[in-house]
């Protein structure tokens, strides 16, 4: 495992040839799930030092332990791997105020930045790793020439730490960048935007958890946006969005063609959460108009995308159409049958097609692409929520009222033979 003859620069070969095989797994896994190449790793180079760092510290421990019981070395193995993936989390966190990786949404996880599941898979890599492959490429590289070895460890080292100041310098103008979006989400341009998120593209890809950490915050900076609107006019919308107040007629000018169109019509036959999808889609629609003409955005498009982002003639709760088989997701396809039935009877600008396409964000993956688009999500999940809220509790009001009658009828004396 270890040969106390080899000078230091064995080790540094060692350690790049590790960092070099972690990038391939690390490349592997990304692309083929993305469906594309991804540079994956901190560097810009063909390096993930967190693989070479492990395997050292493995080996060290195997060095260690070697007349110790498998079992033991096995759970040393997993508790080491595990401290060295919380710690780094730990640091990038800390330092760059940046979530590499996030374990969140797995069982068994601490503090997002460690789970059961990826343990055990890193613990049996370990194994695998100091049995099979540590001895056959320490026995190759311990027969290189010396000198040819410590030529190959200088460059290296030279070229790593060249790679590491520049990929620092990136992570932090990442993290610069995302601050100025944040802060200046409302006074940039579509374009503008996609600009500056297509500069760190490569980091988004390799840590697919910083797509979250971006759509996270620029979510937040619009619902304090759009909360500090609501609180003066919610009673005014909300009179108007249940009849009690004519819409206005700039609205009705807006969307009149979608309202009048006798397919779409359809959609007052299928019950949403305590409406049609008819009233659920038109009231979206409408508040996503108010809050997109108050933020001076395309409240055009805005209404029309969220009049059409729930066109689909089904029933949700129990469906087994053409359109949804029984077997699959309402959730995650409604959203694309309901921009092909769009495409269908109406012509659709990319605003209000990546609208439907994209008002289930989170649950479906890619995130909006326009400001807009953020605008009906919100929209649509926080009436959905009022819905819910509003249905539960007639229920709870329902069943209180029929326990009041029935307690009524028990205190009613039966009259005396």
């Amino acid at each position: 495992m270890l040969d106390h003859n080899l000078n230091f620069f064995y080790y540094i070969v060692l350690f790049a040839l590790y960092c070099f095989v972690g990038w391939i797994a690390e490349v592997i896994y990304r692309s083929v799930s993305q469906r594309k190449f991804v540079n994956a790793g901190f560097l810009f180079g063909p390096f993930i030092p967190i693989y070479g760092v492990g395997a050292f510290l493995v080996v060290v421990l195997e060095y260690a332990l070697q007349d110790w019981p498998i079992a033991v070395r096995f759970a040393a193995f997993g508790l080491l791997i595990t401290l060295l993936e919380y710690l780094v989390g730990y640091l990038s966190e800390k330092i760059f105020k940046l979530t590499l990786w996030n374990y969140s949404e797995c069982r068994f996880n601490l503090h997002g930045r460690v789970c059961l599941r990826f343990s055990l898979l890193w613990t049996l890599l370990a194994l695998a790793f100091v049995i099979f492959i540590h001895p056959e490429a320490f026995r190759r590289v311990a027969s290189l020439p010396a000198g040819l070895v410590q030529i190959a460890a200088i460059v290296f080292m030279v070229y790593f730490w060249i790679d590491y100041t520049f990929s620092v310098i990136s992570l932090a103008a990442f993290r610069k960048g995302v601050a100025y979006l944040y802060e200046e989400y409302f006074n940039l341009s579509s374009l503008e935007i996609e600009d500056i998120l297509k500069s760190f593209q490569r980091l988004r890809e390799a840590f697919p958890d910083l797509n979250t950490y971006v759509n996270s915050h620029i979510n937040r900076r619009i619902k304090i946006k759009i909360d500090s609107y609501l609180k003066p006019v919610s009673e005014k919308i909300f009179q108007e969005l249940e009849g009690r107040k004519p819409f206005e007629a700039e609205y009705y000018e807006t969307v009149r063609d979608i309202l009048a169109h006798e397919e779409f019509r359809k959609l007052k036959e299928y019950f949403h959460h305590n409406s049609s999808i008819y009233s659920h889609v038109h009231d979206v629609a409408y508040l996503s108009y108010r809050i997109s003409k108050y933020l001076k955005l395309d409240y055009r498009s805005a209404a029309r995308g969220a009049l059409l982002h729930d066109f689909f003639l089904y029933d949700w709760r129990n469906h087994d159409a053409p359109d949804l088989p029984r077997e699959k997701f309402h959730g995650l396809e409604h959203p694309k049958i309901a921009v092909t039935n769009a495409k269908k009877y109406f012509s659709l600008n990319d605003i209000e097609e990546d609208i439907i396409r994209k008002h289930m964000w989170p649950l479906t993956i890619v995130p909006p692409k326009y400001k807009e688009s953020y605008i009906v999500s919100f929209a649509d999940k926080y009436l959905s929520s009022r819905e819910f809220i509003s249905e539960y509790k007639k229920r709870i009001e329902a069943r209180r009222s029929k326990k009041d009658a029935s307690r009524r009828g028990k205190d009613i004396p039966t009259a005396e033979p």
